[in-house]
């Protein structure tokens, strides 16, 4: 339960991040594209998380969304490894490119974590 509560709070300031600065978002993800690690990252990141969703889904409020949302993890983690880090950067570059949206997304994402929050210590 306190792991899905970090989730939520680290999407929580990772949202507050995309709200308070859009322009510094974009030249984030441009920067991490470019590091050798990116793609390794993003696939281990990945099926980490979603693999704590799984694990833990049980002891929270809603544990059937919880496994559904670790299942997007884990399926885009294994995504990304049949994608190949060429295209992956690809994509990481152009969506560097939708500044307008980081605001709104980040709306959202700052609501979702508080949800996963309150789910998982319900």
């Amino acid at each position: 339960m306190y792991a899905i509560a970090a989730i939520g709070l680290f999407t929580m300031i990772f949202s507050s991040m995309m709200i308070a600065s859009p322009a510094a978002w974009s030249r984030g993800i441009l920067t991490f594209a470019k590091k050798p690690y990116f793609h390794i990252a993003e696939i281990v990141s990945r099926l980490i998380l979603g693999g704590v969703l799984f694990f833990f889904a049980d002891s929270t409020l809603y544990p059937l969304f919880i496994k559904i949302v670790g299942g997007v993890f884990v399926f885009a983690g294994v995504f990304l490894i049949f994608a190949g880090e060429k295209r992956h950067r690809e994509f990481a570059a152009r969506a560097a490119t939708f500044q307008k949206l980081f605001r709104p997304a980040g709306i959202a994402g700052v609501l979702f974590g508080v949800f996963i929050v309150y789910i998982a210590v319900s």
